[in-house]
């Protein structure tokens, strides 16, 4: 799922036998004729391996159950069994997507997810609608020219033909993909929307941004759980949290038109406006997502998106009113994290107070607030026992900057080594290692950020605290020095 796990094309997977068995039951639907010796033969051969024995072990590593593969490392896969499919790269692609069960490493490799035949149809489509429009005969045969002239095409004319190729996609059913598994399916859907992604259909490209960020990935035990099982709601399998921001960005004039209509429909009860306002919400999420991790990359890679940062917030100040009180506390949550604040507004202290306050009744808040609420009881924490620190802004903060990742887990031990402390607290500050520290595992797993802070932490009160289970995650995520921990300590 990212750089630092080596690639299938670098390094035979590790199998268990059950997802062993689930791949030669896809070789054998591809492949009805070959027995038990010519499926093994094949998969020695596409994991380019003497003895498919070398791949199978105990070891659960959620890498080899859903691969995610880049189109260079789709490409070499496939060559290696291109003889089955009477060379065929195309087809020889098609049958690692499906047997591996494969996703994109990147937002871009969602190209290899359509089909040749699909491709080639969009095109047709284009070209003839440019035509139409145009007056004028159009014979254009990549996409990145298609797009080129797409651009020069006012919105609506852009909107037609995007709407046209949605509605057309919703006439083809599951049964009707070419693909072996539920998520080849979902992947193949996703395709369509890329395909009018790259045409500037920003329907379709905000859709995409809403479904594959970080905080929109998995449910409250990650994406990646403990028993090293994927979650199911993972939507299209792959997140891209770059992606995130370059759609968002590329996507600001539509946005800006939709929020405009969206302030229309406020207060409207009629299906039309809810439906309306509920994808403006979605939309609201997606540029908070983006901004929370631009906020992040000036900690974690020293990168400054000071633009891309000032654009989104432009907007979302610009059209506040359509923010709910959960997504204003978000909103000024990343502002005072971006501008290094270390204690609470005024504003953001309210909101705050209004959220813990309400009432959720049987169902509880909703799972986005938890970090909130976590703020919120180390604050009653602090203030119960006199503790100078203002440790909620310190707990907010530690979601972006590692010196405050540090002090606080520094703290946490210190309080959980008192024999004196009530268990109601005992409760909650090892809930920060076990439950806390996993969902920063989770949301940070491609790049990594405040892994080093997190392990540390968890070494220091290994003692105290059993968090073996988020070492292990990440060093199954590639994160060397908590494999070498996993060797020394567990």
């Amino acid at each position: 799922m990212i750089d630092a796990i080596l690639s299938l094309t670098q390094a035979p997977p590790r199998l268990n036998e059950k997802s062993l068995a689930n791949i030669y039951r896809r070789i054998s639907h591809f492949f009805p004729n070959l027995d038990e010796t010519g499926r093994t033969q094949f998969l020695s051969e596409l994991f380019n391996v003497r003895s498919i024995d070398e791949c199978i072990s105990d070891e659960f590593v959620f890498q080899n159950i859903e691969p995610s593969v880049d189109r260079e490392e789709l490409r070499v896969l496939a060559e290696r069994i291109i003889g089955y499919t009477n060379y065929s790269l195309e087809q020889a692609k098609s049958v690692v997507r499906s047997v591996l069960n494969t996703i994109p490493k990147r937002f871009d490799d969602l190209i290899d997810y359509t089909t040749e035949e699909r491709l080639k149809a969009f095109k047709e489509a284009a070209n003839f609608h440019l035509s139409v429009y145009t007056g004028k005969e159009f014979h254009l045969e990549t996409l990145d020219n298609i797009a080129n002239v797409f651009e020069q095409l006012p919105d609506v004319a852009i909107t037609l033909f995007g709407n046209s190729q949605m509605d057309e996609s919703r006439t083809v059913s599951d049964e009707a993909i070419e693909a072996f598994t539920v998520r080849q399916k979902m992947l193949y859907r996703a395709g369509d929307y890329y395909l009018n992604h790259r045409v500037g259909f920003k329907t379709n490209s905000m859709w995409l941004a809403c479904f594959i960020s970080s905080n929109s990935f998995g449910c409250l035990d990650g994406w990646l759980h403990r028993d090293g099982e994927l979650c199911n709601n993972r939507h299209f399998g792959f997140k891209d949290d770059d992606a995130v921001v370059e759609l968002v960005l590329s996507s600001l004039r539509y946005l800006d038109e939709y929020f405009s209509r969206q302030v229309e429909y406020k207060g409207v009860s009629s299906n039309e406006a809810m439906s309306f306002c509920r994808t403006g919400s979605m939309y609201i999420e997606a540029m908070l997502d983006a901004v929370e991790y631009i906020v992040k990359c000036r900690e974690a890679k020293g990168e400054f998106f000071d633009n891309a940062y000032e654009s989104i917030m432009a907007m979302l100040d610009e059209h506040s009113l359509l923010l709910d009180g959960r997504q204003e506390l978000k909103l000024l949550t990343h502002k005072v994290a971006f501008d290094c604040v270390t204690g609470f507004t005024q504003r953001q202290f309210d909101l705050l107070y209004e959220i813990v306050e309400d009432d959720y009744g049987t169902q509880g808040p909703p799972p986005d607030m938890y970090t909130f609420f976590d703020a919120w009881n180390f604050m009653v924490y602090g203030q119960q026992h006199d503790i100078k620190a203002m440790l909620g802004p310190l707990f907010l903060r530690s979601n972006y900057h590692r010196s405050s990742l540090t002090e606080l887990s520094n703290f946490v031990t210190a309080q959980l080594e008192n024999d004196e402390l009530e268990k109601y607290w005992e409760d909650m500050f090892m809930g920060y290692f076990t439950n806390y520290l996993f969902t920063l595992v989770n949301k940070n797993s491609h790049s990594h950020f405040l892994f080093d802070e997190i392990l540390a932490a968890s070494l220091d009160a290994r003692g105290i605290v059993d968090n073996k289970d988020v070492v292990r995650t990440m060093a199954e995520l590639g994160h060397q020095r908590s494999r070498q921990a996993m060797n020394e300590y567990y």
